[in-house]
């Protein structure tokens, strides 16, 4: 029983949607609710390529906000915070779940893809019905957004395999209707194919060895790298260049007291930069290693 003294407390959920669904049928009328991705099926005199184009480019823009929050203190200990320069928004994803995290890793390790957008926008899609005699509209925020090098959209989800396999319908739903409508593609990965070897391997150091904030583009050994006559496995690299040692000193030490630190590959490690960056294609065939073969992006 609470005590008269002191005020009852209202539990939060832990997981909210910070804007309202656009479940109006005349907001799907308006054409600057670019906010939610809009379907043109029914509507396709209404529809514009243009407004298309102002809906990603909001998606991956500083001014992006996420439409799913987590309160604090609740569930902390399954909350993780996932930075990157590719989350043009802040750098920062609260992902939920130890799945979207390994998935954030892969993403965030792909050469191929430039920009990721947490919870990005409210999908609407054609459904089946519960009795499958008619169709019905549905709204969905997925978890992932990401933006390719070729300029393609996709929006992905990460979940365990028995998840999965409850979401089938709705998978090939969404697939269909984004694809149809607006060019878009939808995966809904599982936990099997996540942590598939050695492609999370090879992802995971990638973005482990990714550029942080302030640091220059290029560094010297970089800049080596691609003057090299590319393809190169990383052990000739690593012959051709001097430079293949870390040293450190204290700062009221001379310069010729510096000391290599062990366990530093400095090949290695700007090779992978280098593939974070899409600078050089890296033979992800089997696990990074000196028989590795680095050739340059076309």
């Amino acid at each position: 029983m609470p005590s008269p003294h002191r005020p009852t407390r209202k539990l939060k959920k832990p997981a909210r949607v910070t804007k309202p669904l656009p479940s109006d049928d005349r907001k799907r009328s308006k054409l600057d609710d670019y906010k939610v991705l809009l379907q043109c099926i029914p509507h396709g005199n209404e529809w514009r390529p243009e407004h298309l184009r102002r809906t990603f480019d909001y998606i991956f823009s500083q001014e992006h906000e996420p439409l799913v929050s987590f309160p604090a203190r609740v569930r902390e200990h399954s909350r993780f915070r996932f930075t990157s320069r590719k989350i043009r928004s802040g750098g920062v994803f609260t992902a939920r779940g130890s799945w979207l995290l390994n998935g954030l890793t892969l993403l965030d390790g792909d050469p191929d893809i430039v920009a990721i957008a947490a919870y990005p926008i409210v999908l609407r899609y054609i459904a089946a019905t519960p009795d499958r005699k008619d169709t019905e509209w549905k709204d969905y925020i997925p978890a992932v957004s990401v933006l390719r090098r070729d300029g393609t959209v996709g929006f992905i989800d990460y979940k365990h395999d028995l998840d999965a396999q409850k979401c089938e319908q709705r998978t090939q739903e969404l697939a269909l209707s984004l694809s149809k409508d607006c060019g878009a593609s939808y995966q809904m990965i599982r936990a099997s194919e996540t942590l598939r070897q050695p492609l999370f391997y090879n992802r995971n150091l990638i973005h482990a060895n990714r550029p942080r904030w302030g640091e220059v583009d290029l560094s010297m050994m970089e800049r080596s790298i691609l003057e090299q006559p590319l393809p190169m496995t990383v052990e000739r690299l690593s012959e051709a260049l001097p430079y293949n040692a870390l040293l450190e000193r204290w700062n009221d030490e001379a310069r010729e007291s510096a000391q290599p630190v062990a366990g530093v590959h400095v090949v290695s490690s700007s090779c992978l930069r280098l593939a974070y960056m899409g600078k050089v294609e890296l033979d992800l065939s089997r696990p990074f290693g000196p028989s590795t073969t680095i050739s340059r992006r076309v």
